[in-house]
């Protein structure tokens, strides 16, 4: 207990200092993967105290070249104590405990909730541009995404095409998620909308045999989710479903799915209408 409080007091000291030094943050550090991939496009890396470990990882993170060269941390109190960062980012599920301590020392911390839409982005966007002092920066970065999705809209393909985002284990991403927004804006169905089962945390159940029988046009799944090892990447594997979507299995970056960044549109929703519309063509009777 004295030593928590020895930690809370040095810590409260040391970044209250290091806030009052600029107006604009100088030492940044991230607590979570999404917040790292917008501190990484929004302020030069000499800012930047570390990000998280996980941005480093090609398989969860979409700048991990860019978190090559910042230092990395794991959400550790300890971690906040040796940085002295004169602001903190961190996701509402992340770095609980490092959280905990900073709002009890009231120390400069911007928290971003998750993102299930575009419009989400924009706000999350902003949250953190003005945070780090890059509002310009986070302008540009949505006003390039909202032309994406504009221009996405006004060539949206004539045809329907129904997308099952399987996770391999029994579940599809529902109406209201960010995978949802991301479809229907590349200008997809998604196959929750043809499932009677209500959805819970923003999935909808469905097991391979209602798979089949609703039959969607295209399987998509997490990049993740490839050459793993447990069931859902057997699942992937199984002999009905290697023949029902033989040539139309999609797999997309699962970062911009689950975090939400300007990327979401910009790359993702541009990536999987250019995906689409590939199967389409291949499929078409000649």
């Amino acid at each position: 207990m004295r030593a928590l409080l020895a930690l809370t007091a040095v810590a409260a000291l040391a970044l209250a200092s290091a806030a009052g030094a600029a107006e604009t943050p100088q030492r940044i550090m991230s607590l979570s993967l999404c917040t790292d991939q917008l501190l990484l496009q929004l302020v030069p890396k000499e800012r930047i105290t570390s990000v998280t470990y996980l941005s480093r990882s090609s398989e969860y993170a979409f700048l991990s070249k860019e978190a090559n060269s910042v230092p990395i941390n794991y959400g550790n109190a300890e971690e906040i104590l040796s940085e002295h960062p004169d602001l903190v980012l961190a996701g509402t599920f992340a770095a609980t405990p490092a959280r905990t301590l900073l709002k009890r020392i009231g120390a400069a911390l911007v928290e971003v909730p998750p993102a299930e839409s575009f419009e989400q982005i924009r706000a999350n966007t902003r949250l953190v541009a003005r945070a780090v002092g890059a509002a310009e920066k986070g302008e540009a970065l949505i006003a390039e995404m909202d032309a994406t999705l504009a221009e996405l809209a006004r060539t949206a393909p004539a045809q329907r095409i129904v997308v099952a985002g399987w996770d391999g284990v029994g579940n599809v991403p529902a109406k209201g998620t960010l995978f949802d927004a991301i479809l229907t804006a590349a200008g997809g169905e998604n196959v929750a909308e043809r499932l009677s089962a209500s959805a819970f945390n923003g999935y909808t159940t469905v097991d391979l045999e209602q798979l089949v029988a609703v039959h969607p046009d295209i399987l998509a799944f997490g990049s993740a989710r490839v050459g793993r090892l447990d069931l859902s990447g057997e699942q992937l594997k199984h002999r009905v479903v290697r023949k029902l979507f033989a040539g139309r299995q999609i797999t997309y970056p699962e970062t911009l799915y689950s975090c939400g960044l300007p990327q979401s549109a910009t790359v993702a929703a541009r990536d999987l209408r250019r995906a689409m519309l590939d199967i389409v063509a291949r499929e078409q009777p000649r």
